[in-house]
Formats: structure tokens, sequence, C-alpha cells
């Protein structure tokens, strides 16, 4: 897979089948089980082996095992699934970052991915491959499903939900699920009973976890990878940051984009974070950044190949600020900081939770403001029947778990194999992150009450920056210190007197 498009993406067929005209060289080709993996130029790879050498699993991406390992080379610590399946899964639960791996017992060849399909996971049961992307997916031109309206995805900024591509049969991965390749098959086999609980049923206890693995996840890959981190005035970007601790020194620079001006007030604010920890900031704002026309729409064609499908490309390749970041770089980004803060939830509760209207229209299959009671119609039962086939002990999660499984998967699982400048992931992606932060209590998150509690302990400097939502619009009150004093007094101190309460 020479081509630049897919610089970080992956394909998986059978070993006996032809290659197609976008092969990957030989040094990109991989064989396991029967199964030909061949990686993108840039994609990076471990081998996962048994004590005489020989290889029973191929990951590619970048993961970090929770006891801080960066998961590269040759990597002999990795379980076994000839002694059994349930201690890979273990494994699996404990990794974070964005990966695929393919494993193999002998008598079964099994795929697993991070928790939001980040990595890319699209797969055709009839012509029996896997792919990054619906682009390396097929090799025919795409079947248009029919209850879609295609250009609601292409023009107006809908997505492909509940595991449908624009395909007829090729279908996107539950991340929850492994892949079967000798039946091209999905079972769940996450969360696990135990996953969703907090550390000794202690809220304290519990972000001590959350903010180790991740400041771990931040540290190992910072080391081996020029790494940016990108900031905003708002929670998620800064959570990161103070869970980073010492490792954020090992973060080469942060940036913040500007294409409105919401972007300016983000940037004021990003700047006054990167200087607390010590980090150098980038403004890129788009009207000191002119593009030519010609780059940006190299840039979208370059990323609708990628794709394999007509999609609004994201905003910094259209107004070309994705140009500004250094080629090559990994980005450090939210996204799955959102569920510890319940902010996706519209409504919470147990009815709320049985209330499809409000959920299916967050899931994007039109634009919010073109859903109606028709669209509901006609994704309800499938819809349903996804959350009816939730494990009992997971029901009362099941929000977060759309938005996990359904949601991001439909979203940056698409769109970040497609961005073929950076490989952008989330230290905050791993199972076990997740689990955790999914068992507090809701209402808790929803108030951003986590969110604050774990920027307090981890970096007060920061806890004392204004957020976007309390500075207001006027840039010149950032730096007024009896301002910003008053505006953020509430918050640490309502933070102050959380300290030691139950979640």
């Amino acid at each position: 897979m020479q081509d630049k498009a897919f610089r970080y993406q992956y394909r998986i067929s059978r070993q006996s089948e032809k290659m197609q005209p976008a092969t990957a060289p030989p040094s990109r080709r991989q064989l396991l089980g029967g199964w030909t993996l061949e990686l993108g130029s840039d994609l990076p790879l471990a081998r996962l082996v048994r004590k005489d050498g020989s290889v029973f699993g191929l990951l590619f991406g970048i993961a970090v095992e929770e006891r801080g390992a960066l998961l590269t080379g040759v990597v002999k610590t990795a379980p076994d699934p000839a002694k059994g399946w349930d201690a890979v899964e273990q494994w699996v639960e404990g990794i974070s970052g964005r990966f695929g791996v393919l494993m193999a017992d002998g008598r079964e060849t099994r795929f697993y991915c991070d928790p939001c399909g980040m990595i890319g996971a699209v797969y055709d049961p009839v012509a029996r491959r896997l792919a990054a992307s619906l682009a390396l997916c097929l090799d025919r031109p795409v079947e248009d499903r029919d209850d879609y309206d295609h250009s609601a995805v292409a023009e107006r900024g809908g997505v492909y939900t509940l595991f449908d591509t624009r395909d007829k049969t090729a279908r996107r991965l539950n991340p929850s699920c492994y892949l079967s390749l000798e039946t091209f098959t999905e079972t769940r086999f996450w969360p696990r009973p135990d996953s969703i609980a907090l550390v000794g049923g202690d809220l304290e206890h519990t972000y001590d976890a959350i903010t180790a693995q991740t400041r771990a996840v931040m540290s190992a890959v910072a080391k081996a990878h020029r790494t940016w981190i990108a900031l905003s005035g708002g929670q998620d970007s800064r959570l990161l940051l103070a869970m980073a601790g010492p490792a954020a020194r090992y973060i080469e620079s942060s940036f913040t984009h500007i294409s409105n001006f919401m972007g300016r007030i983000d940037a004021s604010i990003a700047q006054r974070m990167a200087e607390g920890v010590g980090i150098p900031h980038e403004t890129h704002d788009r009207r000191a950044h002119k593009v030519s026309k010609a780059i940006t729409q190299e840039d979208e064609a370059t990323f609708l190949r990628a794709v394999g499908f007509p999609m609004r490309p994201p905003r910094e390749i259209s107004n070309g600020l994705n140009r500004l970041l250094p080629d090559g770089v990994v980005v450090f980004r939210g996204h799955q900081t959102d569920i510890l803060r319940a902010v996706l939830a519209d409504k919470i509760g147990s009815k709320a939770r049985r209330r499809t209207h409000w959920q299916i229209k967050r899931l994007l299959p039109v634009p919010r403001d073109e859903f109606d009671a028709t669209v509901h119609q006609r994704f309800h039962d499938r819809y349903e029947a996804w959350r009816r086939a939730l494990p009992a002990y997971a029901e009362a999660n099941s929000t977060d778990l759309m938005f996990l499984e359904i949601y991001y998967s439909s979203t940056i699982g698409c769109s970040f194999p497609g961005c073929s400048g950076n490989f952008f992931m989330s230290p905050f992606n791993g199972r076990r992150q997740i689990g955790h932060a999914m068992a507090i209590d809701e209402t808790y998150r929803k108030a951003s009450y986590s969110v604050f509690d774990l920027i307090a302990r981890s970096n007060p400097v920061l806890e004392g920056i204004p957020f976007d939502f309390e500075l207001g619009p006027d840039l010149g009150k950032l730096d007024c210190v009896h301002h910003v004093r008053e505006v953020v007094t509430p918050r640490r101190s309502g933070t102050e007197a959380r300290r030691g309460a139950p979640g």
C-alpha cells in the first residue's frame, strides 16, 4: 500500500489471494494463520512470539500495555492464545492506544482492535477481507445501501451508523467484539462482568488508576515518537495535559487550530496551559496561514481516496491547517475522555436509556437539524436490537457503550485512517481506563465533577486557569488576575469540598 493515502492503514486477506494493485511491498507484508496482513508505509508493527520465537500474533498501530510498556518490535510478554483466549482478552482489556491485533491459536484466527475502532475496522464477509477503510476492504465498486440519504453523509455531516458502511455487504466491526476470520462473525468479549467497576470500590483509588495508566501511555508514546498534543479552552485536552504529569516533558509541542472566534479563545487559554507545564505552543490561524486552493483540493482528494466513499473531510483538511503540523508526528487528542463527563448523553437515568429518539439522533444518520420521526423509525429496530443484546451487567452503561461502540467507530474510526499526514490517537483509549470511568456515577460525571477532580489532583496550576465557559468572549480578561480568580473560585471551591466524597 504505497499510496500515501494508506500510510496508516492495513488490509487482511486470504494468504492465497492475488494481491491487489495497492499491495504492500514484501517488507510490509506478514503471514499468520493462513492470512496475509498488509501494512501502510508508516503503520508500526509488533510481533507477538512464544519462547521458541514462533509468532502467534501481529499487533499494528500504537499500543501500550497496562504496565506501561510500548508494544513494539518483538514482544515476548503477550499471552499465547493456544493456552486459552480468556487470558488474551484480559490482556487486550489492559492495552491503550490505537491498534489492531491478529492472533492465531492453530485452530482459529481472531482480530481484536482498540475500544472504539480508532484504527479503522471494516470487513466484507462475502469477499472475506478486513481493512482499515472501505477503500481497502473492497476490490469492486461500492454497492449503495438503500436506507440512507447518501447526500447527507457526502455533503452535510451525516455518518453511516450502527456499524453500516455505504456498501450493502461491508460492515464496520463493533470494537467490543472480536472477528473470527474462519467464519467472519463477531462475538462480544467486552465489557467483562468485572470491567465496569471502581478500583477497590473507591473513587479516589479509581482516579489514581486512571491517571497512572494515562500518564504511562503518554510517556511511553512520547518517548518513542515525535508527539504533539492538541489543546483548547475546553475540558478534555486540559484533562489529558494534567494527567500527563512529568510525561509532558517528552511532548515536543502543543498546538491550537483557529478556524473561528471560539478558536481564538481556545488558543489564548491553551497558551497559558502550555506555559503552565513548560511545553511549546503553536497557534495555527487560518487567517495568517493561507493555503492555496490547489493544495486543499489535493488533500481533500487524498482523504476521500483513503476512506473510499464521499463524505465531508475534517475542517482542518479543507482549510489547510493540517499542513501546519509536522508530517508524521503522533497527535494526542481526548475523545474518550468524554465518558468522564458523560458529555454526549442528552439525558441520564434508566428512563432516558429506554428513550431511543434522542440516542439515534445523536448517532447522526442525518445532521441533527434534519432528524425526524421517519429517520428515527428507520433505525429504531436495529438500535433496539443492539441495546437489548448488551450483557445485563452493562445495561446501566448503555449510553456510554452507544458512544464508544457506535458513535466513535463511525466518526473517528472512519476519519482517522483517512488522515494520512499524522497519526491521531487518544491516550485514554483503553478498556481498563474506560471501564473505571463508566463506573463513576453518571450524574456526577455529567456535572463534570470527575474532570475537575482529576485536574485538581494532577495539576493545580492548570486548575487555576479559566475554562472557555468561565472566561467569556473578552480575551483581555485572561490577563486580569482579579477576574480570573473570581471566575475560577466557585469551581475550585466545589472541587475542594468534594474531596473524599463517593463517586
